[in-house]
């Protein structure tokens, strides 16, 4: 019923959609603010820049009609692994992971993310890092993913 591709180019501003449709789902879920216009247009252009540096791509799962029903997005970073680490490495971070709501429950979420975290191995990465709403938790602890030594204060 769906099969799963690379996003074109072409595809960009639908993926900046499916980001927009993430970010406000964690904001009513998880309290997380909302993005407004100008965060909007800094995402769509760091997708397009990273895009066309070959540090960022995005695998889409599309139904029957060869729409877009699901997203996930893979970027590569040098950074330091943990914190005492001697010298910086290549990491991926797992980005946009969304499903459009009538097709959630399909393991489409599951499948993408799979599948970017295999492209993130073959450009050298060693670890993959994603930030995970309350809802999505399972399904990137079903992948393997564990939750790190990160925490979280408001000071507003």
């Amino acid at each position: 019923m769906y099969e799963t591709r690379w996003s074109t180019n072409d595809e960009i501003t639908i993926m900046v959609d499916f980001w927009c449709k993430m970010a406000s789902e964690m904001g009513e879920n998880d309290g997380i603010p909302k993005p407004d216009l100008l965060r909007i247009e800094e995402v769509k252009n760091l997708f397009i820049s990273e895009s066309e540096l070959g540090n960022l791509k995005f695998r889409v799962a599309v139904d029957s009609n060869d729409n877009i029903v699901a997203c996930a997005g893979g970027l590569i970073r040098t950074g330091y692994s943990y914190p005492l680490a001697e010298k910086p490495s290549l990491f991926g971070r797992v980005i946009s992971v969304y499903t459009l709501k009538k097709h959630r429950n399909n393991g489409l979420a599951y499948k993408l993310v799979d599948e970017i975290c295999l492209w993130l191995k073959d450009k050298g990465a060693k670890r993959a890092r994603l930030w995970s709403s309350s809802t999505g938790r399972k399904v990137y602890e079903n992948l393997g993913f564990k939750n790190m030594l990160d925490m979280s204060k408001s000071l507003s």
